[in-house]
């Protein structure tokens, strides 16, 4: 058993030795610079500004986080379009939602609502590949037949005896 643990420590400590290889070795993503243009520049540049004021003090630089935004995206939407996890289509979602968020808070006042609609319907779009599928009903199954008990009742509730009342009693219009 000790053996199982060793090894698997071991290869942890190797893909995390070739995931820092990897960050390490993503070029420069230029991060609080215009470098996209068009209809993706509205939703990249607020995301990039954000990363850039945000990341300021952390050991990683911020082309890193950048890099590592694109790829929790990427990630989040393909293995969403292909496992069908729900954990991951929630990646996904979040990833979504925080998109959003920086591109609300970063763009500028006068187009902050134009900007963060864009974001959402981008949003919206792709992750209408990774969300297929996606159902709150019960999948039946062919062959079995659905658990479903029905049980017929009616329940009445047994009432007090009543005590005997003048027929008009109750009535505002008494003799």
């Amino acid at each position: 058993m000790s053996f199982v643990v060793l090894m698997a420590k071991a290869a942890g400590e190797v893909v995390l030795q070739g995931l820092h290889q990897l960050l390490t070795a993503v070029p420069k993503a230029q991060v609080g610079v215009d470098a996209s243009s068009g209809v993706f520049a509205v939703v990249d540049q607020p995301v990039r500004t954000y990363i850039a004021q945000h990341s300021a003090g952390l050991p990683v630089a911020a082309s890193t986080v950048y890099t590592l935004w694109l790829l929790t995206g990427i990630i989040g939407l393909v293995l969403g379009y292909l496992s069908r996890n729900n954990g991951v289509r929630a990646m996904s979602a979040g990833w979504g939602t925080a998109t959003a968020f920086m591109v609300w808070t970063t763009a500028p006042e006068a187009s902050r609502t134009v900007a963060a609609g864009l974001a959402v319907l981008a949003w919206t779009f792709l992750s209408a590949f990774a969300m297929r599928g996606l159902t709150l009903r019960r999948r039946v199954v062919a062959g079995r037949p659905a658990k479903v008990t029905v049980k017929p009742e009616i329940h009445v509730p047994v009432q007090p005896p009543a005590a005997e009342q003048h027929p008009h009693s109750g009535c505002p219009f008494r003799d």
